[in-house]
């Protein structure tokens, strides 16, 4: 009786639902669309490998074709139950040849299921469920061919009302991904949900409230040498909640208060928790002056860090007409960790002058004074630091925060503290005198610009006293409308009445920079010189950039882009880094079915902890006759990284049918 009342009740419901849209016919299954296509591809490639003297060859060619549909359809009423299809198979046959090792023929299959289901989708209370299974190869920046299968399912559930909307989500997937060349092998595992509630009462506010549970897995196997596996098992479950509330004090919206309290808490293999409150006020004031004002909670514990902060910011800014703005500020900083105390006081005033000036031009004036005074009291020389913060990137030298760190004791991690990078495979320690730089590898897990998060054991005086003064300077002339552009930068950082400072190496600098900018229709480009001059890492930069990007009659279109860095003089005369990047491509459009595509690539990274060569080329013909697509290419690939050389060549082609 009870399952006939739900069914009962489900039918009345989507009845009522169908009502709003009676133009759409009922049917038990209806296909509202399909889509695909039928494909043929070929491929051969020819790689050759010197490793510390050790020659390899390899060569392989294969055949594969595939079949890929995309559908959309529903049951009884697209608003009682839709389902989108997408699917893919394309098997794989061909033969690997090596010099190396003995000759094997190979059957890979590439595949794909991606299934999406909506029920009531066009209702207040509505449910979607998906799974998707995938498996191909990839290429990690030119430098690590990778195979990939990845598998996930879960579900969305909403419900909209003026009361208490909700929105839960559940995912849960597992990948693997494997390093062709070395074997190297990571499966990840995740279990996440969250639920999520949005609610605004009246005009003037909105809040949100949101709870999550993560479980994280991370097991990797890398070869050491033939006989050594190095196995690593990683297991994380994080608890997240969240609450977030904005309300303007006004009705014009000049007044606004934003409030921020949430808890982070990791169980597992690393151990961290994290409780935070942000308030934030903003005030326009008459006489147009503006107010900012901030206050930041955070209580923290993980592994032997147990630390409260206390930090409270304002700002007080006024602009006179278009051309002045002047703004001052003020931070205090409380940290009271186990193993130290910290104080820290921050003051500065910035000004900033703009004014238009003859030859159509713009002059820009900025100076800003800085201090930083701190104040540590510990008893222990030796201290943990834990998820320190840091992007590589690299288009810049980063340096870990703190001084005299034992580099035995670095690791890193990615944000959920599952992922560990290796060293000398992901990342790399320079020591620069105190301090020490972190590069990452390329080809390596790490991307460029990601953040990863750091611990690691340092030693620092019991207890120190400093107060920095940091002065800054900009000016810059725009001529003709900023087609040319000339500035200069000059900063410089002195520290008074220093106290017991026997374990710190305080950087003493003071940098110029100049350089010019032009920006002429297809091209633009500039060169920078700067002279940093410091106690911990003075260096001579000179940096050349140029762009050229266009169209000939809408048929011939091209973009080049290259740059280069040379940094001399790091920590010791005649030590160099140089980074150099140069890319290009030109499309040509024959006509409207047929278009060639060249594309190449130069990057070269040398110096201390760098030694990269990798120069990449591509050439593709495409062309289209009715609904037959065919498209052949040339790809060429040489690199050096380290000890190792490659030469790569391939040649494909691929005929496909579309529907």
């Amino acid at each position: 009786m009870k399952k006939l009342s739900l069914l009962y009740f489900i039918f009345l419901f989507t009845i009522c639902s169908f009502s709003q849209s009676s133009q759409i016919e009922t049917r038990f299954w209806k296909l509202t669309s399909l889509n695909g296509e039928l494909n043929l591809n070929s491929f051969f490639w020819d790689q050759k490998t010197t490793r510390s003297n050790v020659n390899e060859r390899l060569q392989s060619s294969f055949l594969s074709g595939g079949l890929f549909l995309n559908s959309q359809s529903y049951f009884w009423h697209p608003n009682f139950l839709s389902l989108d299809l997408d699917v893919g198979y394309s098997p794989e046959t061909g033969q690997y040849l090596s010099l190396v090792s003995p000759d094997r023929n190979e059957i890979n299959t590439l595949k794909k299921l991606n299934v999406r289901a909506y029920i009531f989708k066009q209702n207040s209370l509505n449910l979607n469920v998906f799974m998707n299974i995938n498996e191909g190869y990839n290429n990690r920046e030119n430098l690590t061919n990778l195979k990939s299968n990845y598998r996930n399912y879960g579900s969305v559930f909403s419900y909209t009302n003026k009361y208490i909307p909700i929105k839960i989500s559940y995912n849960k997937g597992k990948g693997e991904q494997i390093e062709l060349q070395t074997d190297r092998s990571f499966i990840t595992e995740h279990n996440n949900l969250e639920m999520r509630s949005e609610k605004s009462i009246g005009a003037n506010d909105f809040n949100q409230i949101v709870y999550s549970h993560n479980k994280y897995t991370y097991n990797t196997t890398f070869s050491v040498s033939e006989s050594d596996l190095v196995n690593t098992f990683i297991k994380n479950d994080i608890t997240i909640w969240s609450m977030n509330n904005r309300i303007f004090l006004d009705s014009k919206k000049n007044y606004n208060f934003n409030s921020r309290v949430s808890n982070y808490n990791q169980q597992g293999n690393f151990n961290y928790k994290r409780f935070e409150i942000s308030e934030n006020l903003f005030f326009k004031l008459p006489y147009k002056f503006n107010y900012a004002g901030n206050y930041n909670f955070f209580d923290i514990k993980g592994g032997i860090q147990n630390l409260k902060q206390h930090d409270i910011r304002s700002t007080l800014s006024h602009q006179l007409y278009k051309s002045l703005r002047t703004n001052i500020s003020f931070e205090y900083n409380n940290i009271s960790d186990k193993q130290y105390k910290e104080i820290i006081n921050r003051k500065g005033l910035n000004i900033n002058y703009t004014k238009k000036t003859p030859l159509k031009g713009t002059l820009s004036l900025n100076y800003s004074l800085n201090t930083n005074q701190q104040e540590r009291v510990s008893d222990d020389l030796f201290f943990a630091i834990e998820r320190e913060e840091q992007t590589l990137s690299d288009n810049r030298i980063v340096l870990l925060k703190n001084q005299n760190i034992n580099a035995s004791t670095v690791e890193v991690n990615d944000a959920s503290g599952t992922i560990i990078y290796r060293l000398n495979f992901d990342y790399l320690l320079i020591k620069r005198n105190e301090l020490l730089e972190i590069q990452r590898i390329p080809g390596g897990q790490i991307a460029n610009n990601e953040i990863v998060y750091i611990n690691y054991i340092a030693i620092q005086p019991s207890s120190y006293k400093y107060r920095a003064v940091i002065n800054y300077f900009n000016a810059s002339v725009s001529l003709f409308r900023n087609k040319i552009t000339f500035y200069y930068k000059s900063a410089n950082q002195d520290f008074v009445n220093p106290v017991n400072i026997a374990f710190l190496t305080l950087d003493y600098f003071n940098q110029n920079v100049y350089g010019t900018r032009f920006n002429f229709n297809f091209i633009s480009g500039g060169i920078e010189k700067d002279n940093y001059k410091s106690t911990i890492i003075p260096y001579r930069l000179t940096k050349y950039y140029l762009i050229l990007q266009g169209n000939i009659k809408e048929k011939l279109f091209f973009t080049f882009n290259g740059d280069v860095r040379d940094y001399q003089m790091i920590v010791e005369e005649g030590i160099k880094q140089k980074y150099s990047n140069i890319s290009g491509n030109i499309s040509y459009n024959i006509n409207q079915k047929t278009k060639l595509n060249i594309e190449g690539s130069y990057i070269k990274q040398e110096g201390e902890g760098v030694d990269l060569n990798l120069l990449t080329s591509r050439l593709t013909f495409t062309t289209r006759i009715r609904q037959l697509f065919l498209s052949t290419g040339v790809e060429l690939y040489k690199s050096k990284l380290f000890n190792e050389k490659m030469d790569f060549n391939r040649f494909t082609i691929r005929l496909s049918r579309k529907f």
